[in-house]
């Protein structure tokens, strides 16, 4: 049976189902809408710009409502309705022209009076900025007047036609897109206010004069609230280390509860103990909060003293610019500490809550320190909210002194001081772009500024390393260092540098060091025990750096003079904790150096790199000793690894049992000194050789056995070990 392909007969269908998914696919990924044929459209006569259209609109949906609230019986339904009447009541009340906010700038621009005084200029100072706070109020009521219309258009367009929740949200609709209209006209009539101030400013500025006793007597006003301020943080210092013991004893008493089954009395005074603790926390916060009163009331003071300077006769534009710069950065600061606060008398009160009154376990001393908490909390938000207050007065007011600033200065001050402005803000800006936090965790923000100040520490700590090696290798070239001596002094300055950047950049990072310093020294005990064979190492490693008893490039026997008994090897690499032996079958060994320093090392090279090999050999009894020892030293000269001078001896050992012993004395240097088993072989060889070609016999041992006559038996040959048995046969062939 044939199979055939349609699709490829009739293409149409492909090129359908084509173009369905590439639109489905264009819908997702372009984010087009597909309109809901059935979706709710805002009922424009709600709202309508048109008062009559908008009130038969109102008309006609009040009768709807009253016919089916007078007619339905199921409460839900019945329910729905009247909020439905309630809204609409609110639309309707809405007016056309909303009231709008009053607006007394004290003079308009034809009647400012020839000679102003500073407490005229103050109190324009205070209506102009009162439209200011006024116009910033609106448009962030505006803002988020919009943002519930949109929230709410995209929820009705969301519901069907026959959804009952349509004709709520129609009505909400309404009302809030009269309110943003309601509230557009008050944002316009403020913007209207704030030009009319803008033009009426600079005649104001004009017509200010002050004498230099005026200014004097506001800086001393203005050293008066600076000597308080620092009173008062003096006041604080000095109070900190009682509070901190204070707190320190309330959290040792809060810790002997813990762990233990506990009675009402004991929970009652432990309750009574963690109240005492929040005492001391909320009398700190107080404290702080009249310091920031006391700051804010000197900035205040600082600012109206840089607006007399200003209106002085001649004024240092860079100065007082720099001087309102300060206010400004102060203010941002003492927001930041006013927010905190705030997160802490949250969190206190939240605290405080779980040991009010109604607790059966509160007994009355608590109550009444319970009582006198509630009364800080309120000091504390009754504090907070002013000093906000008077933050904000004081920022809007330093804008305007920031422009009182650019309109007395001429058209090139002007372009010089905000020239200098920017680019004072570009760093400004970079510096807050730097320090903002990319993660927080613990209590930590980790931002870019930290990842670059890590870096920078980092790369100090390589350069000054690698610095310090190389100060160190020049310093041993020109005083004739050893290797070794340049090596240890390098990783002598190299781990306590290393540590102190690792210390560094802890700090950096914001881990306190002085916590690892206190679990260093309680570990430091247990931890000496147990590295004390690693201590005794590196001691051990400092004094061979200076007693130079042992360099790299040694040749060295550890324990005994040959292999067998011990290491023996090349000294290739002196560490700060072991050295490395190289012996002649390319084994590294790795010695402590305590075990150098304990032990009985033989150093071949030490001063000298000639050795004298002793080299044993036999010759039979009977032989011409004159005769060996001349052609034995004639055969070793001979030898390219013997040195001529001092010449070869040849030594009478001793009389062995079977043989005479002798020594081949040879000397041998260089890298030849530290190859003593090859050196061995080849004397050794080449004596044989000699022994062999001349015809002087090489004993090997041999037992003479004497029979006396008067004690002779019968003997079992048999029973004589074979060896024996030879010898025993042979002298007697002999004989």
């Amino acid at each position: 049976m044939k199979l055939t392909d349609n699709s490829a007969q009739n293409p149409a269908p492909r090129k359908l189902v084509i173009l369905f998914f590439l639109i489905v696919f264009g819908i997702e990924i372009f984010g087009v809408k597909v309109p809901n044929i059935l979706a709710v459209e805002p009922d424009g006569k709600l709202y309508s710009e048109q008062t009559a259209e908008r009130d038969a609109a109102y008309k006609l949906k009040a009768e709807q409502l009253a016919k089916k609230i007078a007619t339905v019986t199921d409460e839900k339904e019945k329910q729905g309705f009247l909020v439905q009447q309630q809204l609409l009541i609110k639309l309707d009340a809405l007016s056309d022209k909303p009231e709008k906010p009053a607006i007394d700038l004290l003079f308009s621009e034809q009647n400012i009076p020839k000679t102003l005084s500073w407490q005229d200029v103050e109190q324009y100072l205070e209506r102009y900025v009162g439209v200011i706070q006024e116009a910033k109020i609106s448009a962030q009521n505006l803002e988020n007047s919009e943002k519930q219309v949109q929230t709410l258009y995209n929820r009705l367009i969301a519901l069907d036609d026959h959804d009952p929740q349509q004709e709520i949200l129609q009505l909400q609709y309404a009302f809030q897109v009269r309110k943003v209209a309601q509230q557009n006209e008050i944002d316009k009539y403020l913007k209207e206010g704030m030009e009319i101030a803008q033009k009426q400013y600079p005649a104001v500025l004009a017509h200010i004069h002050l004498d230099q006793k005026t200014i004097d007597k506001q800086e001393k006003v203005r050293n008066q609230a600076k000597k308080k301020l620092q009173g008062l943080e003096d006041e604080k210092i000095l109070a900190t280390a009682g509070n901190d013991v204070l707190l320190q004893q309330q959290e040792s008493l809060l810790a002997g509860y813990l762990g233990r089954e506990l009675s009402d009395d004991e929970r009652k005074e432990m309750h009574y103990e963690q109240l005492k603790s929040l005492k001391q926390q909320l009398q700190q916060l107080i404290t702080d909060d009249h310091i920031h009163e006391a700051t804010i009331g000197f900035l205040e003071e600082e600012q109206k003293n840089i607006w007399f300077h200003l209106l002085a006769e001649k004024p240092d534009f860079f100065t007082l610019t720099d001087l309102s710069g300060n206010i400004n950065k102060q203010i941002m600061l003492l927001r930041k500490k006013t927010e905190k606060a705030h997160s802490l008398i949250y969190t206190y009160e939240k605290n405080l809550s779980t040991l009010r009154g109604g607790n059966a376990l509160v007994g009355p001393k608590a109550e009444e320190l319970i009582n006198t908490l509630d009364e800080n909390v309120r000091t504390v938000f009754t504090l907070l909210s002013s000093i906000d207050q008077r933050a904000e007065m004081l920022d809007n007011r330093g804008r305007l002194l920031d422009r009182a600033i650019d309109l007395k200065q001429s058209t090139f001050g002007f372009m010089v001081t905000k020239t200098k402005e920017a680019t004072d803000n570009i760093f400004e800006k970079i510096l807050s772009i730097l320090k903002y936090p990319l993660i927080s965790y613990s209590g930590m923000n980790v931002s870019l500024l930290l990842f670059l100040q890590v870096i920078i520490v980092l790369i100090f700590g390589i350069i000054v390393n690698r610095l310090y090696g190389h100060v160190v290798s020049r310093m041993g070239k020109n005083r004739k260092w050893s290797e070794q001596t340049v090596h240890l002094v390098q990783a002598f300055g190299k781990y306590p540098f290393v540590f102190i950047v690792a210390m560094i950049m802890l700090s950096v990072v914001g881990i306190n060091t002085r916590s690892l310093a206190l679990v260093a020294g309680a570990l430091s005990v247990g931890i000496g025990f147990g590295m004390q064979t690693i201590v005794n190492n590196l001691v051990s490693g400092i004094i061979l750096l200076f007693d130079k008893s042992i360099r790299p490039g040694d040749f060295i026997c550890l324990g005994e003079n040959s292999s067998p008994g011990g290491f023996r090897g090349n000294v290739v690499q002196m560490n700060i904790r072991a050295t490395v032996l190289r012996t002649n079958d390319n084994i590294n060994i790795i010695v402590p150096n305590a075990d150098l320093m304990a032990s009985q090392v033989v150093n071949w090279t030490y001063s000298d790199e000639r050795v004298r090999f002793r080299i044993p050999f036999s010759v039979a009894y009977g032989t011409d000793i004159d005769r060996v020892k001349r052609l034995i030293k004639e055969a070793v000269l001979g030898l390219p690894v013997v040195m001529p001078e001092p010449e070869p001896q040849i030594w009478m050992a001793s009389h062995a049992a079977s043989s005479l012993d002798l020594l081949a004395a040879i000397w041998v240097e260089g890298q030849n000194a530290r190859q003593p088993a090859q050196i061995s072989d080849i004397v050794l060889t080449c004596i044989y050789k000699t022994l062999q070609k001349h015809g002087i016999e090489i004993p090997f041992p041999q037992m003479d056995l004497h029979l006396r006559a008067a004690e002779r038996q019968p003997t079992d040959i048999t029973a004589i070990p074979e060896t024996l048995r030879f010898n025993v046969f042979r002298e007697a062939a002999t004989q």
